[in-house]
């Protein structure tokens, strides 16, 4: 935490996602032509019925007028007949005439009409036409891209220009970075189905790591429902935008999945149900808000409904929750896991009201009213909100949509107060509509915050703090901050330097803070493992703190992180190389006695025991062992690793 002499952290550049593979560089190239066809058939599509409507409604308006014209003039002959002379032949004269207007009446309102409609039918066949010609048009541009594509490839490959951008990034138990391809494609960054690994090199270096292509998801999705479970896996659920129904849409998607990297597949499952006498799967999951639970179940926030959601992840099946009250839904809202095993979270959908849930209860609290909003107000678009993280001292700390921030206390009176404003950048005000925030191994918080406007509209550059619990401390920016803070992501690394990407821009970065070490309180502490190691086999290792003192990576409801779990890495005494052994099913004991899964935080003295993988390939030979949490390494413990039996 501060200690009133900041030093700026550093970025440095971590490798690109260089592809040479010729089917890859192709595949990316070509979608800028699948998504030129894609915009242009769904533009042709709404041109088209926009000019059949305003057709159909020019033709309503045109026989409107006729029959109004027809009917003023067959009144005008009636008034006419009835003030005609009444003696013959004078009257039988008179009826002629004003039967003969009567039938130019009705004829001159039949030809108006035909006329109308003939009129019509020619816009819309012109539209038609028109719209031929520029679907034809934009194919023939698509081909033209398809076949440049297929030359840029090769020059590509020979350059090795042909590089991903950073969607939402995961850390796996075994050291690794998962990491969704997103693509930018006429100014647009767009999911793809596509995931990627980084591998940190033998020094345990992510700067000088590698990267390897991991089994494509079902869908491709942004903006979704996500976490590492106890047993290692990572759950996907939903999607602002998907390719579900085939091409990117704006679709809230309710499609789930869930990924094993033993196996390296993906496998699908079922979307949760509502409550009550008629339940009904969810239409929409789209940006839900989520939480890994101490428990290691998946707690989910509908986004337009008072709709609560829990994924056990043995069965793969969900359980239907309390409903929310008085808020109407968790759109929007960041959810911070607390100690006492409950979850803070400041309404998006009714602020300022925050809202307080007891996991044990299932019950939803209202607290104490925000005295000043931290929700981006109209006439912004949507009601935003910045990422909120438990702190190393035991507080929730919440960056706004604006400039305010928030802190939720469970022992103060009042339990919910604001926190210092952002310091404006430039003269103008800064927040967070949308963005991620991790801590650091000092307890210290990195996050970027962008400018704000009273149109709510998301702006650029991203100035980045660390937060130390009292000072705003302006620190370094990654080269690649001209964005709003939607687009990027952090990822708190085992090294303790943090990941940064952004899911327009293929460059990757890592901040190295300055002088950050972790407190002694901090650290876990291994009190239980074995001293000898056979490489391919599974041991036990017990201890305290291992699922560290926070979730520790945060976004809001549309990138969720969290790394609230041990790894265990081992350093080879003879020539210092290092290795990350995957890890799984974390547990501990309950108060009744039973081993429960163990995906808390700030657990203390609770014993907590994790399955850990030894490298088959792993040298015999003498290691020094930690296990890390949040980036902080327990005190190394001494292991000989021996030669596994066949």
């Amino acid at each position: 935490m501060g200690n009133g002499n900041f030093q700026k952290g550093t970025w440095n550049q971590l490798p690109s996602n260089c592809s040479r593979n010729y089917t890859l560089t192709y595949t990316r190239c070509a979608q800028w032509g699948t998504m030129a066809v894609t915009e242009c058939v769904s533009w042709v599509v709404n041109a088209f019925l926009s000019c059949v409507q305003w057709a159909a409604q020019a033709v309503l308006t045109c026989v409107a007028w006729a029959n109004q014209v027809s009917q003023e003039c067959t009144s005008w002959a009636s008034q006419a007949s009835q003030n005609c002379c009444t003696w013959w032949p004078c009257s039988w004269g008179c009826a002629i005439v004003t039967t003969i207007i009567s039938w130019v009446c009705e004829a001159f309102a039949i030809v108006v009409t035909v006329v109308c409609a003939v009129f019509a039918f020619v816009i819309i066949v012109f539209c038609a036409l028109f719209m031929i010609i520029v679907t034809i048009a934009c194919a023939l541009w698509a081909v033209l891209v398809y076949i440049f594509c297929l030359f840029w490839s090769v020059i590509s490959i020979i350059f090795c220009v042909s590089n991903m951008s950073g969607g939402t990034a995961f850390l796996l138990t075994d050291g690794t970075v998962m990491i969704q391809e997103c693509v930018s494609v006429y100014g647009e960054a767009l999911p793809t189905r596509r995931w990627w690994k980084l591998s940190p090199d033998d020094t345990g270096s992510y700067v000088n790591g590698s990267w390897s292509r991991l089994a494509d998801s079902h869908v491709g999705r942004r903006y979704f429902a996500s976490g590492v479970l106890a047993d290692g896996r990572l759950v996907v659920c939903g999607g602002e935008y998907s390719d579900a129904s085939g091409s990117v849409q704006n679709d809230d998607s309710n499609t789930c999945e869930i990924y094993d990297p033993t196996t390296n597949a993906w496998s699908t499952f079922a979307a949760p149900m509502t409550s009550g006498n008629s339940p009904a799967t969810w239409d929409k999951i789209g940006d839900a808000p989520c939480a890994v639970l101490p428990d290691g179940t998946f707690l989910m926030g509908s986004i337009d409904t008072p709709n609560i959601a829990k994924l056990d992840p043995t069965t793969l099946t969900w359980t239907a929750m309390n409903q929310r009250p008085v808020v109407g839904s968790s759109s929007e809202e960041s959810w911070v896991l607390m100690p006492d095993d409950t979850i803070a979270a400041p309404s998006c959908s009714d602020p300022p009201t925050t809202w307080v849930y007891d996991i044990a209860t299932d019950h939803w609290n209202q607290d104490n009213n925000l005295p000043t909003s931290i929700v981006l107000p109209p006439p912004g678009d949507v009601a935003e909100i910045g990422p909120g993280l438990l702190t190393y001292g035991g507080t929730a700390f919440f960056l706004g949509g604006n400039q305010h921030t928030a802190i939720y206390a469970a022992s103060a009176t009042p339990q919910w107060t604001n926190g210092s404003d952002l310091p404006a950048q430039n003269s103008q005000n800064i927040g967070i509509m949308d963005g991620p925030a991790a801590i650091l191994v000092d307890g210290n918080i990195l996050f970027g915050a962008g400018p704000i406007d009273a149109q709510g509209d998301y702006e650029s550059p991203c100035f980045y703090f660390e937060f130390d619990g009292t000072n705003f401390n302006r620190t370094n920016d990654p080269p690649n901050n001209g964005c709003p803070t939607f687009v990027t992501r952090l990822l708190l690394l085992p090294n303790g330097d943090v990941m940064f990407c952004r899911e327009d821009d293929s460059s990757f970065y890592a901040y190295h803070p300055a002088a950050a070490s972790p407190q002694t309180s901090f650290q876990p502490v291994i009190q239980n493992c074995p001293a000898n190691l056979a490489a391919g086999s599974m041991v036990q290792i017990s201890g305290t703190q291992f699922n560290g003192l926070s979730q520790a990576v945060a976004y809001g409801d549309d990138a969720e992180a969290a790394t609230n779990y041990p790894l265990v890495r081992v350093t080879n005494q003879s020539n210092n190389q290092e290795r990350y052994c995957r890890t799984s099913n974390h547990t501990t004991t309950d108060a009744s006695g039973n081993t429960v899964p163990s995906m808390g935080v700030a657990t203390g003295v609770a014993v907590v025991t994790t399955n850990v993988a030894i490298p088959g390939d792993l040298p015999v030979g003498t290691y020094s062992l930690v296990v890390v949490a949040n980036g902080i390494p327990s005190l190394p413990f001494a292991v000989t690793v021996s030669k596994g039996t066949r």
